[in-house]
């Protein structure tokens, strides 16, 4: 795990880079709520880590894992 303390903050445009988005769509993101940052005066930063939540935020389970646990509920948590 990486020390977030020492761990350089990106701009916006870093941010887009990281995210495989435009810039222009970081800032839609932020008016709308969308994106966890951090605001000093007129500069945004963002945490690497914040980000990799937002892409890590709808996963979609495999149909094997949908299965496994429905058979989990049907079966009372037994195996």
């Amino acid at each position: 795990m990486q020390n977030t303390i020492t761990e350089r903050p990106l701009n916006t445009k870093e941010a887009a880079e990281f995210l495989g988005y435009r810039e222009s769509y970081i800032y839609q993101l932020l008016n709308k709520r969308k994106l966890t940052f951090y605001k000093t005066g007129n500069k945004v930063c963002f945490k690497r880590e914040d980000l990799e939540k937002y892409l890590y935020r709808n996963r979609i389970a495999a149909d094997y894992e949908v299965e496994e646990q429905a058979e989990k509920i049907l079966n009372g948590g037994r195996k």
